[in-house]
């Protein structure tokens, strides 16, 4: 079933990645191996969030700056347990602050990010570029404001921006690709509401808080 209409029903339904046949030995150990990373690391993040604790429900306002992929998986894992379901949000809100980082300040394009997944350079490309002149100094804002109806999180970054509207959705062409779901599953698994803003440099997420 390789027509975009039924790739389409499949990622509907839930799946998160989709492979069709015929299909090289290389490519399916590729995305399982993205698979199992993402569930990794989605883990990983609801251990940190757990262990924090729910006194962080009582913030009213606070913001954060952040500048590196392990302050951002860091800081959702705090942040997460300002909205009343840490578990469900903390993935989400991980996956928009990496883009911020990764896409927004370090300027890795998706074509770009692809090739260097591809050859296991991703790490030391960010790496090189978190101390490189032109993005040193940038850094990602996590605003969040808890107010009597839900919990807002706004981040901004200090990049030129991008096409978000080609992300909001699990597109049938990149459901064969290892990364570029972040933003449409945050959107549709984290969030009651996710908005981009301008140019793409600064999105805003929102939970509802549940009425006592």
């Amino acid at each position: 079933m390789t027509a975009d209409a039924d790739v389409a029903e499949g990622l509907r339904a839930g799946a998160f990645y989709y492979l069709t046949k015929p299909f090289s030995a290389d490519t399916l150990l590729a995305i399982v191996g993205a698979a199992v990373e993402d569930r990794r690391k989605h883990e990983e993040l609801l251990r940190e969030a757990k262990r924090i604790g729910q006194s962080f429900g009582c913030l009213s306002q606070a913001i954060f700056a952040i500048r590196t992929p392990e302050e951002a998986r860091n800081l959702a894992s705090l942040a997460a347990n300002a909205a009343p379901d840490p578990a469900r949000v903390v993935l989400g809100l991980c996956e928009l602050m990496l883009n911020a980082v990764e896409h927004g300040n370090l300027a890795i394009g998706y074509a770009e990010k692809t090739a260097l997944i591809e050859r296991g350079e991703l790490h030391e490309e960010i790496e090189r570029r978190l101390v490189a002149p032109q993005f040193a100094a940038r850094k990602v804002q996590l605003e969040i404001c808890r107010g009597v109806d839900g919990v807002r999180f706004a981040i901004r970054d200090e990049g030129a921006g991008f096409d978000w509207s080609r992300y909001l959705e699990l597109a049938p062409e990149r459901a064969f690709d290892t990364h570029g779901r972040g933003i449409a599953m945050s959107r549709m698994l984290s969030f009651d509401r996710v908005e981009y803003q301008g140019a793409g440099n600064e999105v805003v997420a929102w939970v509802a808080l549940k009425p006592d």
